[in-house]
């Protein structure tokens, strides 16, 4: 005999209990229950769970602060006390919009989790009017704001945001943004910084060791196929009064699992000789003679289609490079620095009216052939710069980003 299917079992309510509950008349149920089929069907009704306020979130009033017409004297408080109070990012955002407090790159955003506490975290762009361009971020924890990080760069326009995301293929979201800075002259440059939240030291930290400068915003580009973005920063500018001459070319930076870090050099060809002379001091500087030997004779090259940053460079430059050069085929013994002496002389033959730079060559050679120490001829050129600082002067002239000279510098030996 075939077995007969089970009956639908209704439950009933136990004895000796009491079920309550306010049906909502929204659901189109009369409240005394008629018109229900099954008991337990006004029974789950009635339970239905209520929305639970998530205190994690911030704010949690969700109550909308009043706005000022005009933005407050210490703009940087008055935010977190707008976030705290129950302003919204979106609100917040309105809010500087309407102070004129964005500029032209400033933002809000609010949607990413930088700290891993499970809840998005405010980062904005602003001009402040105490400090100028500005970056601020704040935390969401126990149902409140807390700014963890604050960046005041300066500028008259909010901070640019240049990459949001992870950038080193370690798991983790990091922000990299560019503050555009001019100074009295309207020499602007671009100060650019990358930073991450540390959870072993509960803060956030840069990944570079100092802000990057430039002239334009550098870029992230994948280059290696390792997953790693790299930092490119374009050297577009050949120099101002200001900087004196500049090498165009390339940097970039790569990550080496700590920091950012300088990997690449590539930088264009010289276009100005004082550029070539300043790399061969570079090198005599090292005693790295197979370097800075070639480049003074470069220096020298009249072929070379190199230009000058002062109108009066050619012979100033020229004499230089030959002491330059008889200095390091002295210490080298080269043969050829008999050869050097001689150039100096056939081509400036009155020392009097010729640079510093011949005195210097010609008081070296003079006291290297009677003591025939390195030191010791030294010393009396130092004597020479001492007593005749056009020697420095010249060479110092070539603005803030050129190599800066000292006596000593000038005969090292």
């Amino acid at each position: 005999m075939a077995p007969t299917a089970p009956g639908i079992v209704f439950p009933t309510v136990t004895p000796g209990r009491v079920l309550e509950g306010a049906l909502p008349e929204a659901s189109g149920l009369r409240l005394d229950g008629s018109g229900v089929a099954n008991p337990a069907t006004a029974v789950a009704l009635a339970s239905l769970p209520t929305a639970t306020p998530n205190y994690a979130a911030c704010p949690a009033s969700g109550v909308v602060p009043t706005v000022p017409a005009a933005a407050p004297a210490n703009l940087n408080a008055a935010i977190g006390a707008f976030l705290n109070a129950g302003g919204s990012p979106a609100a917040l955002e309105d809010a500087l919009r309407g102070w004129n407090a964005l500029g032209t790159s400033g933002f809000v955003r609010a949607d990413y989790d930088f700290s891993g506490e499970g809840v998005p975290d405010v980062l904005l762009s602003f001009v402040a009017p105490e400090s100028g361009g500005s970056l601020l971020l704040y935390v969401c924890a126990n149902s409140a704001y807390s700014l963890r990080y604050q960046a005041a760069p300066g500028g008259s326009d909010a901070p640019q945001l240049m990459h949001l995301g992870d950038m080193n293929n370690d798991g983790l979201p990091e922000i990299m943004y560019a503050a555009n800075i001019c100074d009295e002259d309207e020499t602007c440059v671009y100060s650019t910084q990358v930073i991450t939240w540390s959870a072993r030291l509960g803060r956030f930290v840069s990944l570079l060791a100092g802000a990057l400068t430039s002239d334009a915003p550098p870029t992230l580009v994948e280059i290696d196929s390792d997953q790693v973005s790299e930092i490119v920063v374009q050297l577009e500018n050949d120099g101002t009064a200001e900087t004196g001459p500049l090498r165009t070319g390339t940097h970039i930076y790569d990550w080496d699992g700590g920091l950012y870090v300088l990997s690449i050099i590539q930088l264009d060809p010289p276009r100005y000789r004082i550029q070539v002379v300043h790399e061969a001091d570079r090198a005599f500087i090292r005693l790295d003679m197979n370097a800075a030997v070639p480049l003074y004779l470069l220096a020298l090259d009249a072929g070379q289609p190199l230009r000058y940053w002062f109108n009066d460079e050619p012979a100033i430059l020229q004499s230089y490079a030959l002491y330059r050069l008889l200095l390091a085929y002295a210490y080298t013994e080269n043969e050829q620095r008999l050869a050097v002496l001689q150039d100096i002389t056939a081509l400036f033959p009155d020392a009097n009216s010729a640079p510093v730079f011949v005195t210097m060559a010609q008081t070296f050679w003079n006291t290297l052939q009677v003591t025939n120490n390195l030191r010791t001829a030294c010393q009396e050129v130092i004597n020479v710069v001492r007593a005749r600082p056009e020697a420095l002067d010249l060479l110092n002239r070539y603005g803030s980003r050129s190599p800066t000279y000292s006596a000593q510098s000038l005969c090292p030996f």
